[in-house]
């Protein structure tokens, strides 16, 4: 009997969807009993409760468990996060990765994150190796702190249609920009079927980007490109919509630790964004305040919070005007207090608003979208900071409007990869 059948049986005698529909509402242990009842539901179960599996943490012990598992309990797992996220132990073994991620027919989705080297420069083959035979079709990589590419570069897994890479990784000293080179291959074999795509690369050269035209394979497919530099390269805005000129969502980030500011905001820029004409979803991290020295004086400084809205506000506007296809905008902000890598999101959305007259002109309305910092007045130098959504511009979307839309109220830290 196939997991899919809808017919009746004698061991649950209604339709087998209603007894997945069932399985889902129960907890792990509820789901473990139904296991038991019979070889019927046993099937359901298993094909619920290990298609979508996350471990986290000391990895290498809980992949010892799993990996003891019968075939037909790892032919049913369809998306596997990995995340290493402590400090390696005694137990902490690579090859039990690689051993278990080979035996998995039907995988789908992988994401592995580390915080440590649990695979090292020198075990990346090997951890590509071992999901070649898989048939995914989303495929996430952060390969944690800074390390050294070794050995020849590692050619990517085939036929992707989302890939996300966080790359902190250096040249070898006998090859100049081999960096570069292996984050490459790593994303050339699947750029002809390749619809999202982000790259957070962070090389130990803060000038050191990939170059773009290198993914022009992807220009015909891809709709989604989030990208983080290590640079103020101000080039990448002319030359992505002649590469991708699909693109339905962009996010850029120009990161420079080392000034503590992104790449400084110019109406100029609207003109090379407006090329971009599919484009329903922006998401820039350019800053506002350093050319005209407005620097965050302390933590939770509400004046200077709406400052910097009003300012992205203004650019939404022009932005919007020149673009109206446009639906969504969001700002990354860095450097909004003490702490050198937090960061604050300024997110807006596009309206159609109501004609004056009939046959007027369609109008486009751009509205605030609710911050953790609005809804309340605050006392910042000894002054009342009026942050009652009614005192601020922009019409703000609330917290229980129904336009909301919860991923434009996230708050992020910079540290923790790409703003969603």
């Amino acid at each position: 009997m196939t997991l899919s059948s809808q017919s009746p049986t004698y061991d649950f005698p209604l339709p087998t969807e209603l007894l997945r529909d069932i399985i889902k509402s129960l907890d792990p242990a509820e789901q473990r009993n139904m296991s038991l009842v019979a070889r019927f539901t046993r099937d359901q179960v298993l094909d619920l409760m290990f298609k979508q599996l996350s471990y986290t943490g000391s990895i290498t012990k809980k992949i010892r468990r799993i990996h003891q598992a019968r075939e037909d309990v790892k032919g049913t797992i369809r998306k596997l996060q990995l995340k290493s996220t402590i400090l390696i132990g005694d137990d902490d073994d690579s090859s039990v990765i690689f051993q278990f991620l080979r035996t998995l027919p039907n995988l789908q989705v992988f994401e592995y994150t580390q915080i440590r080297l649990l695979v090292p420069p020198s075990e990346v083959f090997q951890l590509f190796d071992s999901i070649r035979h898989a048939p995914l079709s989303e495929l996430f990589l952060d390969t944690g702190i800074y390390s050294i590419v070794e050995g020849p570069p590692v050619e990517g897994i085939a036929s992707l249609e989302k890939l996300s890479i966080r790359w902190p990784a250096g040249d070898n000293q006998d090859a100049p920009g081999s960096s570069l080179h292996h984050l490459y291959y790593l994303v050339r074999t699947s750029l002809g079927t390749l619809v999202e795509l982000t790259i957070e690369n962070s090389p130990e050269n803060l000038g050191a980007d990939l170059d773009l035209n290198l993914l022009r394979d992807a220009g015909q497919t891809l709709h989604v490109f989030n990208y983080k530099m290590r640079s103020h390269d101000e080039g990448v805005l002319e030359a992505i919509p002649q590469i991708f000129p699909h693109l339905k969502e962009l996010a850029l980030t120009w990161s420079r630790i080392t000034v503590g500011y992104s790449l400084r905001w110019k109406d100029s820029y609207i003109p090379s964004l407006t090329k971009n004409r599919n484009l329903i979803d922006l998401r820039l991290s350019s800053d506002f305040e350093e050319d005209l020295d407005d620097a965050v004086r302390a933590d939770e400084d509400h004046a200077w919070y709406i400052r910097c809205y009003k300012r992205r506000l203004e650019a939404t506007k022009k932005i919007s005007e020149a673009m109206p296809h446009l639906r969504k905008c969001s700002w990354l902000q860095l450097r909004v207090g003490q702490r050198s890598d937090s960061s604050m999101t300024h997110p807006f959305v596009v309206e159609e608003g109501v004609p004056n007259n009939q046959g007027a002109q369609l109008v486009l309305v751009v509205r605030g979208v609710k911050q953790y910092w609005m809804g309340a007045n605050e006392r910042s130098w000894g002054k009342t900071v009026k942050c009652k959504l009614e005192d601020l511009p922009g019409d703000i979307i609330g917290e229980n409007d129904p336009d909301a839309d919860e991923d434009l109220t996230h708050t992020s830290d910079e540290e923790d990869g790409f703003w969603d």
